[in-house]
């Protein structure tokens, strides 16, 4: 069964659209997003450079240390040292931070919070900038891409050269984005923020009924327990998007990705009738703007993403 927008968006869209959207800032760069699909790293700076948004990068930035936390391989005071360091780098520019993967969005702001809000992780903090000859104040806005594009979502939409009329695309939130629900720019229980983008770029949105339900795919359970805890969520929840006529599945987190798209081939074996590509939110907004297909990278894809897009070229 597919559920309707069956309440009114929490969202005040007249506010939202006066939220000041930095004219320059930092992107955060994501591991996995850039090395397991490149394509949304590129339609990101795609999407920035027609809303006129500057995005600043530094090799000197390194991981977020999401993952090693996550199957806790590594000792925690580490974590917030990098932490630290990464932060300081666009703190040193006068920047703000823009993330395009659930898990460095969640990992920066709760890290950060950790280093201000208890004295013995503020020290670890700063003897590793000492140690570095460097400073960290704590300066520093993280935003998710997707929170900026929201706040353009009118400009966005007298941009579209694409029309998705008649795709029938579902939403995928992601749980490190929700967690954060003091800040979330929607009702962390219910979110309808997404579908409004699909709506902006002529899409239909569909609410599956295990639409909310995390992909299962944190990074320890993925690679130690795959088999009889990940897939069979998996199942379920991709074998609801099924049955309710999903074409088309978005994340704004390349983890999830991960998950809901590489393994449909292990699902399938399981007898799951699943054949839904899974793309980036920013990914399907740059192919609604007219970005050439070729920046997409949607050959990264385990699931093929063009069967269902062809017809909009």
């Amino acid at each position: 069964m597919a559920y309707e927008l069956n309440k009114p968006s929490l969202i005040d869209r007249e506010r939202v659209a006066k939220l000041p959207t930095p004219s320059k800032i930092f992107l955060f760069i994501s591991c996995t997003g850039s090395i397991e699909y490149p394509g949304t790293e590129k339609s990101v700076k795609e999407i920035a450079k027609k809303l006129d948004i500057e995005l600043v990068e530094s090799a000197d930035q390194t991981c977020c240390t999401g993952y090693m936390l996550t199957c806790n391989a590594m000792n925690p005071q580490l974590a917030l040292a990098a932490t630290a360091r990464n932060l300081s780098i666009p703190e040193s520019m006068g920047l703000d931070v823009a993330a395009f993967c659930n898990g460095c969005y969640a990992y920066l702001r709760e890290l950060k919070h950790l280093i201000h809000s208890n004295p013995n992780f503020h020290a670890v903090a700063d003897q590793a900038m000492r140690a570095l000859g460097r400073e960290f104040h704590g300066h520093v806005n993280v935003y998710h891409v997707q929170e900026l594009w929201y706040r353009q979502l009118d400009r966005i939409k007298s941009m579209v050269e694409r029309p998705l009329t008649g795709l029938r695309i579902a939403a995928h939130y992601g749980c490190h984005y929700l967690v954060n629900k003091d800040v979330a720019i929607d009702d962390f229980n219910y979110p309808t923020f997404i579908e409004e983008i699909y709506i902006a770029l002529g899409a239909t949105p569909v609410f599956y009924n295990e639409r909310r339900a995390c992909c299962g795919y944190s990074v320890g359970r993925g690679f130690t327990h795959r088999e009889e805890t990940v897939l069979p969520h998996l199942a379920i929840k991709m074998g609801s998007a099924a049955e309710a006529g999903v074409q088309l599945m978005t994340t704004t987190c390349p983890g999830c990705n991960v998950a809901l798209d590489r393994e449909q081939p292990a699902l399938r074996k399981m007898g799951v009738n699943v054949n839904i590509p899974v793309i980036d939110i920013s990914q399907l907004i740059a192919f609604a703007l007219g970005t050439p297909i070729d920046l997409l990278c949607f050959q990264a894809n385990t699931t093929p993403v063009l069967p269902v897009l062809e017809r909009f070229l």
